[in-house]
């Protein structure tokens, strides 16, 4: 069996080959041909199987050609160009000061907060100091108010005048009285005038 259908392919091979040869003499046309062939010899010709002629292949589309540029074109081009680096150079420059602002600005609110911190503990400081102050005044003025007035009156004359009046201001209203009348009167003027009007006097 195999060896007859070699024997026939063989024979469809040789017939259209003398067909091939001599296409014009017998009638045949190439096609005509062709399918006798894929009748013996199936795909030998796959495109008349198909039903399709050969094809070749696809065409090539040419790429658009660009045109050339004229003077004013480029010109117009150019400017755009320059523009457009001038434009990114002042946005680069108003960055930079932007971040020089804000560093500036952090400076100064760490400045601020500083001086902020300083004025506290300045003024929480001036506040012990007064307070510290008025408790040592007042311990001179206790002390004052246990001292014989003449006693007081000697150690009073050596004070400076601001510090006499603010210790006779602190002193029980009697004992001042009795201490100012053994003062000299010229000293005593003073320290009272001082008293009534509460402005430091000076020392002579």
């Amino acid at each position: 069996m195999l060896r007859h259908k070699t024997i026939v392919i063989g024979l469809g091979l040789v017939l259209a080959t003398v067909l091939i040869a001599a296409p014009a003499r017998h009638g045949y046309s190439m096609d005509q041909i062709r399918s006798l062939v894929n009748r013996v010899r199936p795909g030998t010709f796959p495109e008349l199987e198909a039903g399709k002629k050969p094809q070749g292949p696809p065409p090539v589309k040419e790429a658009p050609r660009r045109e050339a540029l004229t003077d004013t074109e480029r010109q117009i081009l150019l400017s755009l160009q320059e523009r457009k680096r001038q434009l990114d150079e002042r946005d680069l420059l108003l960055n930079q000061r932007e971040e020089q602002l804000r560093a500036l600005r952090d400076n100064i609110q760490q400045q601020h907060t500083e001086l902020k911190r300083l004025q506290t503990e300045i003024e929480a400081s001036m506040d012990a100091k007064k307070a510290q102050d008025a408790e040592n005044l007042q311990k001179v003025v206790n002390l004052y108010n246990g001292m014989d007035p003449k006693r007081a009156a000697s150690q009073l004359e050596r004070l400076e005048p601001k510090v006499a009046v603010k210790i006779l201001m602190g002193m029980n209203q009697r004992k001042a009285s009795q201490l100012l009348g053994e003062l000299p009167a010229d000293k005593a003027k003073r320290i009272t005038e001082a008293i009534v009007s509460k402005v430091p006097v000076a020392s002579n």
